[in-house]
């Protein structure tokens, strides 16, 4: 029994000799291990640069996106107060300009009633002076018909 059991016992043994000789681990795996642990700190690495400048991009106080949105909302701010304080003015402006095409309209009107009002002073001054003369012609006939009857 005891040979069964040296069998046994070296058959066994040369089963884990061959998993051992035969593994990926003893043949230069964990020599492959190691590299690509090295690949991964160096990857690490460079991730944790890459973090490092997203933060600094992020965070720098003169040029960073957070204080660059911070100077646009200021920024936005003070144009939206000057908005708001200049929309009266564009309203009155509006206004105005109603205003002065009404103005033009009526100053357009204006003058040509001068115009037509200089026509009829002209007009007038003619007739008077066509009434003029019949009342002369008038008065003239008048005195000569009356010396005519005091003559006769």
């Amino acid at each position: 029994m005891s040979d069964e059991i040296l069998k046994l016992l070296l058959e066994k043994l040369e089963k884990v000799e061959h998993k051992v000789v035969n593994s990926p681990a003893m043949n230069g795996g964990f020599d492959k291990l190691l590299i690509e642990v090295e690949h991964i700190k160096e990857a690490q690495g460079d991730i944790l640069e890459g973090v490092r400048g997203v933060k600094k991009n992020l965070y720098e106080p003169d040029s960073g996106l957070f204080s660059r949105v911070k100077e646009l909302e200021s920024d936005a701010k003070i144009r939206n107060a000057y908005v708001q304080e200049t929309k009266p003015a564009l309203e009155f402006a509006k206004e105005l300009q109603l205003w002065k095409k009404k103005a033009d309209k009526d100053l357009e009107d204006f003058e040509k009633m001068q115009i037509e009002f200089a026509k009829l002073q002209d007009w007038k001054q003619g007739a008077q002076r066509v009434i003029w003369l019949i009342a002369t012609a008038a008065g003239g006939m008048w005195v000569k018909h009356f010396m005519d009857l005091m003559m006769a």
